[in-house]
């Protein structure tokens, strides 16, 4: 009766052991998901302040690259080739491009 007694205390022993150690797993991980989650987050804010048109622009004068004051376009379906002033407003009047 004893080690009937002894044998499930241990096995009780080791099933709270084996239990507490998955929820301190499950603990660890949870922050581990959380930390991602806000990373992934702080990705995402620094890729949508990266395609702002202030910031493409700002960055594309660093390289060295600047603006052309007469646009070069070739209208695909006959290969004539159309110059309009970059100074335009913004519309596409490109030949030949439907959007």
């Amino acid at each position: 009766m004893v080690g009937l007694l002894a044998g499930g205390l241990v096995c009780l022993l080791v099933i709270n052991t084996t239990l507490a150690a998955g929820s301190y797993q499950i603990g660890r991980l949870q922050q581990d998901n959380s930390a991602a989650s806000q990373r992934v987050q702080q990705l995402q804010q620094q890729v949508t302040e990266e395609q702002a048109p202030a910031t493409i622009q700002q960055r594309a004068l660093q390289l060295g690259m600047r603006e052309q004051p007469v646009l070069n376009f070739v209208d695909l379906r006959d290969g004539r080739l159309y110059s309009t002033a970059a100074n335009l407003p913004p519309e596409y009047a490109a030949p030949g491009y439907t959007p």
